[in-house]
């Protein structure tokens, strides 16, 4: 098959937008590279999701007409998305032509293509909110598209984006899109490691539409502490598939390597070869120097849940030591150097860092495994074994994960080789279950993995031998009452009302900082006084705890509980007994999102965990 048609970049993600620098330089990239479509829908861009009908104030958009111009002026075609679905009342024609002024404006500004993106917003009633959105598109057309010049076909963000069945909402969607109109879709899934022929024919039946691949690769906004560097794989071009649009991380520079090899798979999908189209990219992208290529190395999996780093775990279970230690050397001495973009230097900086501890470490740890511990007397090794807790306390305070977990595997074999029977001891290896729903939030993930990194068996969903319970907002309410029944330990920040943990609740925006009250409690952390949670103004879970609550951090303008404990025994909210420790904690819709929690709420969390911990014990 030869190149699809349409190819493209969407800056669709979730999180802090691409820079106007970094846009420039990606049409630069991508327009040589034959990625000739940039798809704008950054999400937090109030005009274009929240505020859709809003015109936009002057000076943003001659921002946009001047993406746009610098766009063209490098061979890529500027396509505005805008994306009505959160508030649209589709009966009323006062919103069709509010739709068709908004975009009017844009028109105005130079830009002349168009999407509509219904992604990611409730779907009740699913068939008659398909007919709805085919109809918006139909109306669309014909009221601004074609009386405006524009005669390509409407593409489209579909709320039913993912999977392969012909369903309800598909079958409304069919009825009534323009029958040229371009679906966009993003494989049996969301985020997918690989896409077959027959899921592109599948899906092409379902939708009834030739299909626009959303590729959720290399994107990283559910987990902003890795990177995904590596080659576009497990990828298959089919008759009804017309074109890809990719969606790249938040880091716009490291981005340019995984997007590279898109463009290779695109303009050739039967003679692309992934090993291949990687090392043109680094070389592309980085220079002739080899300083990050191990981290590129280290940071190249595919799907996100596939094997971090593949080489190093053969070599680990072979115990080829001295291969491993080679290897992590070369991680330790990961860095840019003069010839190395000094953009991309810059976004990769913290992964860096995390490399360097992480390699650091690892040294660490292969020359304690490969000595084999002949004695294991701890205080004969009393050196060694500080250096390695030094090494595996600096690796668990970077934020960016760089092959953490397998290394923190391999100081911990090397810990209880010298007699250290738990490198973890300050989690004392406990059970949680974090109770989520059947689309876990970002947080809800990197929540698991920052457990398991203090020492918790952290897993994500419940489990029978649970020794704490964290009840999440995106968890369904059935599992949270069910949840308040075990004697166990629980901390919330969903469905506090249910749970008898707060007689009322609030989720209050554009607040930042909580007031330590209780500065003395372990669950404070050491903390005191006003202490900033989150990176930018976010939402913060507020409650009404129960009368025996210990309150330890209130909401410095409300005076309401940010984080609260219960003791066991104590009267809940709703009359019940608590049958075990229970806490209240600021978080909210996005949980522990890493790219939103600061070191100080991570701190926090940490602690009051332990505290239940404690507590039950």
């Amino acid at each position: 098959m030869s190149g699809l048609a349409w190819r493209g970049v969407v800056e669709g993600f979730y999180g802090e937008p691409w820079s106007h620098a970094g846009r420039l330089a990606w049409f630069e990239r991508g327009g040589a590279l034959g990625l000739d479509h940039y798809l704008y829908a950054p999400k937090d861009d109030p005009w274009h999701r929240e505020e859709w009908r809003e015109p936009y104030p002057e000076r943003r958009l001659a921002e946009l007409a001047a993406l746009n111009l610098a766009a063209a002026e490098r061979g890529v075609r500027f396509v505005y998305a805008i994306s009505p679905g959160l508030s649209m009342r589709y009966g009323d024609d006062a919103e069709h032509e509010a739709l068709a002024a908004k975009c009017r404006q844009l028109l105005g500004a130079g830009i002349r293509s168009f999407a509509l993106l219904f992604d990611d917003v409730p779907m009740d009633e699913p068939e008659s909110l398909g007919r709805a959105h085919g109809e918006a598109a139909a109306r669309f057309q014909q009221s601004f598209l074609l009386p405006a010049g524009i005669d390509e076909p409407v593409l489209l963000c579909p709320t039913d984006y993912a999977g392969l069945e012909r369903t309800p909402y598909r079958i409304g969607l069919s009825e009534t899109l323009p029958a040229d109109a371009r679906v966009l879709w993003t494989g049996s899934d969301i985020v997918v490691g690989e896409i077959t022929a027959d899921d592109i024919a599948r899906a092409v039946r379902a939708f009834e539409r030739e299909l626009v691949l959303w590729d959720n690769f290399p994107v990283n906004d559910f987990d902003r502490s890795r990177l995904f560097l590596g080659p576009l794989s497990g990828r298959t071009a089919a008759p009804g598939l017309v074109g890809i649009v990719t969606n790249p991380m938040v880091e716009a520079a490291p981005s340019h390597l995984a997007l590279a090899t898109v463009a290779e798979w695109a303009a050739d999908p039967g003679r692309y070869d992934p090993a291949a189209a990687a090392e043109r990219a680094y070389i592309a992208v980085a220079g002739p120097d080899d300083g990050l290529r191990t981290l590129v190395e280290a940071c190249s999996a595919w799907p996100p849940s596939a094997a971090r780093w593949p080489r190093l775990d053969e070599l680990v279970a072979d115990g080829r030591w001295d291969e491993v230690e080679a290897l992590l050397a070369r991680l330790a001495s990961t860095t840019g150097s003069a010839a190395t973009p000094a953009d991309l230097v810059e976004q990769l900086r913290p992964w860096i860092a995390a490399a360097r501890a992480a390699g650091a470490a690892g040294v660490l740890a292969c020359r304690a495994l490969r000595a084999g511990g002949a004695d294991t007397d701890p205080g004969s090794h009393a050196d060694t074994i500080a250096a390695l807790l030094a090494a595996r306390r600096d690796l668990e305070a970077e934020f960016a994960d760089v092959a953490r977990g397998a290394v923190l595997a391999l100081v911990d074999s090397a810990l209880e080789l010298l007699g250290v029977s738990s490198a973890r001891s300050s989690g004392d290896g406990a059970v949680v279950a974090v109770l989520s729903g059947g689309n876990p939030a970002p947080g809800d993930r990197e929540l698991v993995e920052f457990l398991g990194g203090a020492g918790m068996r952290a897993h994500l969903g419940d489990h029978p031998d649970a020794d704490l319970l964290i009840v999440t907002r995106t968890a369904p309410e059935e599992s949270a009452r069910a949840a308040s029944a075990r004697a166990v330990p629980l901390l919330a920040w969903g469905h506090l009302v249910p749970l008898g943990m707060a007689s009322a609740a609030a989720v209050p925006l554009s607040l930042d900082r909580v007031h330590i009250t209780a500065a003395q409690h372990p669950a404070a952390a050491g903390l005191d006084g006003e202490v900033v949670v989150y990176r930018g103004r976010s939402k913060l879970t507020l409650a009404d705890p129960p009368e025996d609550a210990i309150v330890v951090a209130r909401d410095a303008e409300s005076g309401r509980a940010v984080i609260g404990l219960t003791p066991a025994g104590s009267r809940l909210t709703d009359g019940s007994t608590a049958p075990a420790a229970r806490a209240t904690f600021f978080l909210a819709t996005d949980g522990f999102a890493p790219w939103l929690v600061t070191p100080d709420a991570r701190a926090l969390l940490l602690a009051t965990v332990r505290e239940l911990l404690s507590a039950d014990r």
